[in-house]
């Protein structure tokens, strides 16, 4: 059987598509986990707020009890308002100083802690997709009569109504990443014969190599897209754990 560099690319593609799909769902949880970070420094700036108020009310005050001393003593009318305004513009300055302080150290750690949190998260769904091709690729059998092997060894495994149920179901059908060649569609068709089937074989790219048994009533999967599914949800877990 000759090697098609056609179909190992567009299998090559199509595992690159999956990795993609996969670090876009598994980097969800840190866009969360920044999104919380974000609040909590809108937290902060909003207590920045309230001490820039708390500046302004403290304005006020010092305003009016220069007018009570206008009003009382006239004598010290003068020293009396330079106090209060030395007074005044020293709380604005430091409230305003306070201020930009707590907003200058809130988005220096919001934009560390995004930077942290998405170089992290990028790692390890880059890991978990690698880790999940990797294993789905090495438990792969040779082509299609590989396929076949495995999938008659997973119609043995089923009980027996379940296999019955699916095989007399209707529209019985093999589904396959690429059409067969002469020689592989007669090798599947040995490999099915103890079942006393011989269904049609469509295609379907979205498998990226394999060859699924399906019906009406249900379908064996067997392929390397689903063992890519699987494997990445076990180190999912595994990972959560």
């Amino acid at each position: 059987m000759s090697f098609d560099w056609w179909t190992f690319g567009l299998q090559a593609a199509n595992v690159l598509i999956l990795l993609a799909i996969l670090r876009h769902f598994l980097f969800r949880p840190v866009a969360e986990i920044v999104e919380r970070r974000r609040r909590e420094t809108a937290a902060a700036l909003d207590a920045a707020e309230v001490a820039r108020q708390a500046a302004r009310d403290a304005e006020g005050a010092a305003q009016a009890e220069a007018q009570a001393n206008r009003t009382a003593r006239d004598a010290v009318l003068t020293q009396a308002r330079a106090e209060a305004e030395a007074l005044r513009q020293a709380q604005i300055q430091a409230a305003h100083t306070e201020a930009a302080h707590q907003i200058a150290e809130g988005r220096a750690a919001l934009e560390r802690e995004t930077r942290a949190r998405a170089a992290q998260g990028l790692r390890q769904a880059i890991d978990l997709g690698m880790a999940a091709a990797g294993r789905a690729l090495a438990a792969q059998p040779a082509g299609l009569p590989g396929y076949a092997a495995r999938l008659a060894d997973l119609l043995n495994d089923l009980p027996a109504a379940r296999r019955a149920a699916l095989v007399r179901g209707g529209n019985l059908r093999l589904v396959s990443a690429t059409p067969p060649d002469p020689a592989e569609h007669a090798a599947i068709l040995q490999a099915l014969a103890p079942h006393g089937i011989a269904p049609r074989i469509d295609t379907d790219p979205a498998l990226i190599a394999g060859l699924d048994l399906r019906s009406d009533s249900g379908v064996v999967q067997n392929s390397l897209a689903h063992d890519i599914d699987r494997i990445a949800q076990a180190l999912h877990d595994d990972a959560g754990h």
